[in-house]
């Protein structure tokens, strides 16, 4: 009898090697890197960018630098990506589980008692059973390999929330020392508002000046002295937001006490497009999904195939605990499973699969697009914008020699208070505006080094 079961056993095995050698499906290779993307760009690209692996280091603040760190390491959307990402990696674990055997371990006991008499049986039994289903057509391989390109695209999408983290506070501390500045600018504009308000007055005293110049100068007085109160309320509102980016609460938020870089550094080099995809970890994330949906498809197309599973098992019985392990069973057996009719489900799970890998394809493609776009955009803006600010500088400059000149001729007596007054208040604007439009050179620069990506995500580590 045990060399009928030893003999079951072999065929058994030399069954599985043999349907183990079936033809398994996989999709059609799909070389991202040599995708077509939609349209041209006609931007010119060197052969070899240059990103600083921590972009925000190329500022030389320390300020800066310990702001960042404390986000990467507290911020709450950071938090949740490394726990997405545990709950993929889990989830590739158990599907991975499927490649192996099921092995459990059963126990009873039955008491049996007759009814004609008193007598009464009693039966135990216990022993170890196994199943394993054997991928024929690769239809489990499909699965974890699926669910392994979705982790990757959760690690991805781990490392595009750090940069964007990165960026969103370099954002906001750029954003708050411009704005204490421009409430240090408009404090020193209400001094010096205020100082010539109090010679007007006493010129007007000694009759040398209007009563309208005087009104007119206490108008541009209460207009500094209003335009603090919105200044001061929104340091108050972006020192919240970084508190919230840094994962604290407004009270144990970090004091800023730095100041704008008075030059930016180097522009970095733009590079090929392969370049750029590789340092975007969202470009690679949409990348992973698409394979993930080719998977997918595959696993949908060998799910309507026949399935082949094995089952085995040990079972010791017998009616005392003195002799269970003495007297046991072996059972081999093998089962072939097909779908005969289910009303087209798992043709329109096929369907459904290769709509996901269409729909992939496009968001792939628009992701690159995207990040071509940003690159540009961001590189265009900083053209624009330093111009700009060096046209500001120029008419700042001109102002203030209008200004003074007006002044000049105003104390002579050559020309009415107005001239003066205008040039004062077209200064005290261009001011400010020089404040606001460095700020935003320095926010395109940071925009820029996001759109450029980087090679620091792929070393960070869960804090």
């Amino acid at each position: 009898m045990r060399i009928r079961f030893l003999k079951n056993i072999l065929i058994c095995v030399a069954a599985l090697f043999f349907l183990q050698g079936c033809q398994q499906f996989t999709p059609a290779p799909r070389h991202l890197e040599t995708q077509p993307l939609p349209g041209k760009t006609t931007a010119p690209y060197s052969a070899s960018p240059t990103v600083s692996s921590k972009w925000w280091e190329q500022f030389n603040d320390n300020e800066l630098n310990r702001l960042i760190q404390i986000a990467l390491a507290d911020n709450f959307s950071l938090r949740e990506a490394w726990a997405r990402l545990d709950q993929a990696r889990a989830a590739t674990t158990y599907r991975n589980s499927a490649m192996f055997p099921t092995i459990t371990m059963d126990g009873n006991y039955t008491r049996t008692q007759t009814k004609k008499n008193t007598s009464s049986y009693n039966t135990f039994s216990t022993g170890p059973s196994a199943s394993y289903e054997v991928d024929l057509w690769g239809r489990i391989k499909a699965d974890i390999s699926a669910s392994q390109l979705e982790t990757k695209a959760s690690r991805y999408d781990l490392e595009t929330a750090a940069m964007s983290v990165a960026a969103q506070v370099a954002d906001t501390w750029v954003e708050l020392i411009a704005t204490r500045k421009q409430l240090a600018l408009t404090k020193q504009q209400l001094t010096l508002n205020t100082t010539v308000l109090d010679l007007l007055e006493l010129r007007f005293e000694n009759s040398m000046s209007t009563a309208l110049d005087v009104l007119q100068q206490r108008e541009v007085v209460a207009g500094a002295q209003a335009a603090i109160p919105p200044i001061e309320n929104q340091i108050k509102a972006l020192s919240n937001a970084l508190a919230l980016l840094l994962g604290k609460t407004p009270d144990k938020v970090p004091i800023v006490q730095g100041d704008l870089p008075d030059q930016l550094p180097a522009l970095p080099v733009k590079g090929l497009p392969a370049n750029l995809l590789a340092l975007r970890p969202d470009v690679r994330a949409a990348g992973s999904r698409l394979l993930a949906a080719d998977w997918y498809e595959t696993h949908a197309r060998t799910n309507r195939l026949p399935d082949f599973s094995l089952t085995g098992g040990f079972l010791f019985r017998e009616g005392t605990l003195d002799l269970l392990l003495q007297n046991w069973i072996l059972s081999l057996g093998a089962g072939l499973g097909a779908t005969v009719f289910d009303g087209g489900k798992k043709d329109a799970a096929v369907e459904q699969a290769m709509a996901v890998v269409k729909e992939r394809l496009a968001s792939y493609e628009k992701t690159v697009t995207t990040a071509i776009v940003e690159v540009e955009s961001s590189l265009a803006a900083e053209q624009y914008q330093t111009r700009y600010v060096d046209l500001l500088l120029a008419e700042l400059g001109s102002a203030r020699q209008a200004k003074q000149e007006a002044g000049r001729r105003y104390i002579k007596g050559l020309d009415p208070f107005i001239p003066f007054l205008t040039e004062q208040v077209n200064v005290q604007k261009l001011e400010s505006r020089l404040i606001e439009q460095k700020a935003v050179l320095i926010k395109n620069r940071i925009a820029l080094y996001r759109a450029l990506g980087g090679d620091w995500t792929p070393n960070m580590e869960k804090p």
